[in-house]
């Protein structure tokens, strides 16, 4: 077994999806959508205004990771900073959101599991809820806010303006208030923020005054303000359920807007690897060139908004040409997006149409199709897909059609149930019912997903993942996950004959059920529990750590029946049958308990001023291998305008008693700004692996790996 740190294939599967930003009564959620699943480990920075965010992940439908470089810009909106989203960061599993300027933000996993929301507080509270009606304040009422002498610190401007709002009349106040949360962070923030609310409060707006104090406690959920703020916000609840308000509710009218832009990013980066294997015998040595490619990627969104229409037209491609020779080295081109979507706000109707990617509802990835949405009151929505899964190096299509529902139970949970019906020509090839239920209230979430195949009657999908931040400012996060590997369909029957088709395999004499019964036959389970938890240890270090114990099943041999069908396709393609090649159909024995130890510590200013540094450790004790790998690195920002990364992994394994790898790789990346939205980069790398073998003696494989690219933000 050889473990390399190598970047994979620069056409590996992308990962980042799209990113939109929403704007709710008292906050801006950032939705970063990815195109597989996605589990939230932690964040760094907790608790403080940043410019830069980065977000540890995991992507547990991968059985690899990919290294390519991956963007995404913000849409145009004035509610947030513009920002951009770049993976990998820092070479670990995680991405990094840059912001144009400082921001207070909270971070949670959002409702699919194929995504993570950054929650920003708005600077004043949009409620579209009608506000009490109160006698207008007589001309004049409102004093001027006292300007900022030029000598004077933020500190201590807002602490006289918070000590001038207490005595002042609260419509004054809030004025004054106001004007301390629009300063950067200072020391008054966190009473003023509180003191807002009370203004409102004493002014009759109850809406306003509740999304202040809502805006409080995802900035600072602990402490004895927190607690007198929730009773304010359960004191202003139940004078609304008593009815003591009296608002008559009318339509909200619809918003003039009338703004058509255009948004996203392309780029290019050429990718080189070579490899240099030395072994005991120096006849065998080699040298090869590994990886020779120029890829390029354009992503754009066409945004049209026109009071209640919302219209989108998007695409997102990547081609990359192949400069090595062989028919392994090939040009290729990836549509990863290309769709039309029209959206009605008013009547609440949304209708996408061409190539998408598929995040719930059943459908199991990107497809070719339709998507219609309906809501036919605001906390229910129905959901009709239907299309064909975009698949590569494959010679079939799988179409399928399913019905969903979105529904909204309170303001804590949320759910939706499916029906997905998926088929290969005329033969079916899943049909599964399923159900996603979600939890999210004061720093805790839960998502579960269980998805049930009719047609195989077995649980395809059984899992839980949680996070908890409590008042004390731990973050707690588990993950139980039960699930066929792969998810069950008639496909799976196909290894028997190495690919190919239904059709095909029919061809050869199967049947049906014969090919339902060596698909359920060759499909392993897979199971999964992670607990883990992170804490701000010191101003500058974040430690956090996660213990995770996983195992797949065996799967029983295919039976005579199977290894007839794969020897007359074989022969009838006129081949030659080598039933020793043919492994698939034999049973394969169970994995075992594999057990992973993990610690990472994130830390800022460790170094150098400004720079961020990650430490992560891990100790993985499987069956028949151990791992322990060490991942040091460290991002600055030396001068305007540049960026460095660098880092260094160690890894051990010990595959045998008489075997024992040694990997070294340290890379270094730098980046540059030319303009605003342009960025040249370049990164070079080396890997040096050391084999001892007790029988074969020693080896050593040398590679190097480099890349240099730009990206023009559009």
């Amino acid at each position: 077994m050889l473990c390399s740190l190598v970047p994979s294939l620069a056409y590996a599967e992308k990962l980042l999806d799209k990113v939109d930003v929403i704007q709710t009564q008292t906050e801006s959620e950032i939705h970063i959508e990815f195109l597989t699943q996605v589990r939230y480990i932690r964040h760094f920075p907790n608790n403080k205004e940043t410019s830069r965010v980065q977000i540890f992940l995991e992507f547990p439908q991968l059985s690899s990771r990919s290294t390519q470089r991956e963007f995404l810009n913000s849409p145009s909106t004035d509610t947030v900073p513009s920002f951009t989203v770049n993976y990998p960061d820092q070479k670990t599993n995680s991405i990094g959101v840059r912001f144009k300027k400082p921001i207070k933000f909270t971070i949670t996993p959002d409702s699919s599991g194929r995504g993570i929301v950054i929650h920003v507080p708005s600077g004043k509270a949009t409620a579209s809820v009608t506000p009490i009606a109160v006698e207008p304040l007589p001309k004049g009422a409102v004093g001027e806010v006292p300007a900022k002498p030029a000598s004077m610190t933020d500190n201590d401007y807002a602490a006289k303006l918070v000590a001038q709002g207490r005595l002042a009349k609260a419509a004054e106040a809030v004025e004054l208030f106001n004007t301390v949360l629009g300063l950067p962070a200072n020391t008054s923030s966190q009473e003023a923020q509180e003191l807002i609310g009370n203004a409102r409060e004493n002014l009759g707006e109850s809406a306003k005054a509740k999304a202040e104090y809502e805006t409080y406690l995802k900035l600072y959920p602990q402490g004895d303000g927190a607690a007198r703020v929730r009773g304010r916000i359960a004191a202003i609840d139940r004078t609304a359920k008593a009815g003591v308000v009296g608002a008559v509710k009318v339509k909200k009218p619809t918003r003039e807007i009338h703004e058509n832009t255009v948004y996203g990013s392309w780029d290019q980066y050429y990718y080189d690897a070579h490899s240099h294997n030395y072994d005991p015998i120096p006849a065998n040595n080699s040298h090869t060139h590994d990886q020779s490619q120029l890829v390029s990627a354009i992503n754009l969104t066409a945004r049209f908004r026109q009071n209640e229409w919302d219209n989108k037209i998007v695409l997102n491609d990547v081609q990359t040409m192949d400069f090595l020779p062989g028919t392994t080295h090939q040009n290729r081109n990836r549509l990863k997006a290309a769709y039309v979507e029209i959206n009605n706000k008013e009547v609440d109707y949304m209708a996408r149409l061409g190539r998408q990617n598929g995040n719930s509802g059943g459908v199991l990835g990107r497809f070719d199709g339709a998507l219609f949405r309906y809501g036919f009151t605001p906390k229910y929505k129905l959901n009709f897909v239907l299309g064909a899964l975009d698949e590569y190096r494959v010679d079939y299509r799988r179409h399928f059609y399913g019905i969903n529902l979105d529904a909204t139970l309170n303001d804590q949970w949320s759910t939706n149930v499916y029906y997905i019906n998926q088929s290969v020509g005329e033969v079916k090839d899943r049909e599964a019912v399923g159900t996603e239920l979600r939890y999210f209230k004061d720093g805790k979430s839960v998502y579960s997903l269980l998805d049930y195949d009719t047609m195989f009657n077995k649980v395809n999908i059984a899992m839980v993942q949680g996070n908890w931040l409590t008042e004390g400012g731990t973050n707690y996060n588990m993950l139980i996950d039960h699930r066929k590997s792969p998810i069950l369909s008639m496909i799976n029957s196909l290894q028997v004959f190495g690919g190919g088709t239904i059709h095909q395999a029919l061809m050869a004499g199967a049947t049906v059920p014969e090919l339902r019964n060596d698909a359920l036959a060759l499909t392993s389970d897979s199971d999964l529990i992670l607990l883990g938890a992170t804490r701000q240890v010191t101003p500058r270090w974040q430690l956090g750590g996660d213990v995770q114990v996983s195992r797949t099943s065996g799967t029983a041999a295919a039976g005579v029946a199977a290894f007839n069908r794969a020897k007359k396709a074989v022969e009838d393609a006129g081949g030659i049958f080598d039933p020793n090649s043919v492994t698939i159909l034999n049973a394969s024995l169970a994995s075992g308990n594999s057990w992973t130890y993990h610690a990472q510590a994130v830390g800022s200013d460790t170094i150098f001023k400004g720079d961020t540094s990650v430490i992560s450790f891990s100790y993985t004790d499987a069956p028949t291998s151990k791992f322990q790998s060490l991942i040091l690195s460290n991002v600055m920002v030396p001068r305007d305008k540049w960026r460095l990364d660098s880092s260094i992994k160690l890894l051990r394994v010990d595959i045998d008693p008489s075997t024992l790898q040694y990997i070294v790789a340290p890379t270094m990346r730098a980046s540059y700004r030319l303009r605003d939205k342009a960025t040249i980069e370049a990164e070079i790398g080396v890997e040096v692996t050391n084999i001892n073998d007790q029988v074969n003696g020693h080896s050593r494989t040398f590679r190097d790996f480099s890349f240099v690219g730009y990206r023009l933000d559009i």
